[in-house]
């Protein structure tokens, strides 16, 4: 679950700058994280928030150098694909070495609002916050 934590709070960093735009990822960005559903399997979750799920509260994203973090260890997380949507930066990683963890993190370009997601075979989180520059 710490696994799942990290990655997701790293790729919530991906997003853009605090009252600017766009939050493109031309730019390093830092995201804050305010609110984290933590499930445990279909009929378990728990409304929580950066600390309660073992995330940093603020995650740097460098969407040039493909990579979020680090983190208080200094760990880093690979962004896999970079898209753009109507409006949204896609941000998409997969951690093999971290039970197999995939996660997606959607940032709009406008507002720097951010929604994350990260995936385990043990459960997952939704992420919610919003990016600022970094």
């Amino acid at each position: 679950m710490r696994a799942i934590c990290l990655a997701v709070a790293l790729l919530i960093s991906a997003t853009a700058a605090w009252g600017a735009s766009p939050y493109d990822g031309s730019a390093p960005m830092k995201c804050a994280i305010d609110t984290v559903m933590i499930c445990s399997d279909p009929s378990i979750c728990v409304r929580g928030n950066a600390a309660t799920a073992l995330l940093p509260a603020v995650v740097a994203v460098d969407v040039a150098n493909r990579r979020l973090g680090p983190d208080a260890a200094g760990r880093t997380i690979t962004i896999v694909s970079v898209g753009h949507g109507p409006g949204r930066l896609l941000l998409h990683g997969e951690e093999v070495a971290m039970s197999g963890t995939a996660w997606n993190v959607v940032i709009d370009e406008t507002t720097g609002v951010m929604t994350g997601a990260s995936l385990t075979p043990s459960g997952g989180l939704l992420i919610f916050g919003k990016c600022a520059g970094g």
